[in-house]
């Protein structure tokens, strides 16, 4: 049987600019019907294990096995194509997808990504991919994409990732506030990642705007997306989501006035904003 996701690598895909592919995160799911990922192929992408060829971290979930790359490089290679078809299968889930997001010629497994990868005793439940860069003569660090399975949503994983990534080597020994990027336009990952921040551009919630942080940001994004526009002082990258597509919800909170601001800065699902904050280490 012929794993679609793997094929579809050799069109379009496959020729998008490795810039592109930065920035996933979502926690909203859709019927996936466009991958087919309740196809056999999907599900024993998904189930293949990594048990006993890495070491695993501690973490809150005695039935999960958390393994840890700051190297993503160091994956071996026999085990990144089935890692990466779990990884598409699960952005296929919570998202309207029309082709997969990590292909061979844009992979996670680049030396410059770091990545964290979740298995319950069956599958892959959830990864998170990220970038520690220097930007501005500062430390940075760069959320390249989070997605957790539907049925583990809730239950605090982004949160330890995001504590995980903090705990970065690089990043923990770095004295100076340390500059936080993401992209998104999904309300409740804005809102959950400005929230470790003591400020952030752009400032949505009537923030003071910061200009050393827009500085930061633009030279973030210039140097993630080279040639791709950045609408100054919005920080509004157009077009950034042309092949998934984020699915609103209703949001409470913080969440529902980021969504409020979201729907008028940027209506269109394709578009996003690029944000960068100084994070509570």
């Amino acid at each position: 049987m012929i794993n679609r996701l793997s094929v579809a690598s050799g069109g379009r895909a496959a020729r998008r600019d490795l810039a592109e592919f930065e920035g996933i995160l979502s926690f909203k799911p859709s019927d996936g019907r466009l991958y087919s990922l309740h196809c056999r192929v999907g599900v024993l992408a998904m189930a293949f294990k990594l048990d006993g060829r890495y070491p695993t971290i501690a973490s809150p979930w005695g039935d999960y096995a958390v393994y840890s790359f700051p190297d993503a490089s160091k994956i071996g290679c026999s085990d990144r194509q089935p890692i990466m078809d779990a990884m598409n299968s699960i952005i296929a889930i919570n998202w309207k997808a029309i082709e997969p997001h990590w292909t061979a010629s844009s992979s996670p497994f680049d030396s410059k990504y770091s990545l964290i990868l979740v298995y319950d005793r069956v599958e892959l439940i959830a990864f998170s991919v990220y970038r520690v860069m220097t930007i501005a003569h500062r430390m940075a660090i760069y959320r390249s994409g989070t997605e957790v399975l539907p049925a583990y949503q809730g239950r605090g994983l982004y949160g330890f990732f995001t504590s995980q990534i903090l705990k970065h080597p690089c990043a923990a020994s770095h004295s100076e506030r340390l500059l936080y990027g993401w992209r998104t336009r999904n309300p409740i990952v804005w809102a959950a990642n400005a929230k470790i921040c003591e400020m952030v551009a752009p400032s949505l919630l009537a923030d003071e705007a910061d200009a050393d942080l827009q500085a930061a940001c633009i030279e973030m994004c210039a140097t993630l997306y080279p040639g791709k526009p950045l609408e100054v002082p919005g920080m509004i990258m157009r077009g950034a989501y042309g092949h998934i597509e984020h699915i609103r919800q209703d949001y409470r909170g913080t969440a529902s006035l980021v969504e409020a601001a979201m729907s008028r800065i940027i209506p269109n699902s394709a578009d996003a904003l690029f944000s960068v904050g100084y994070a509570r280490v």
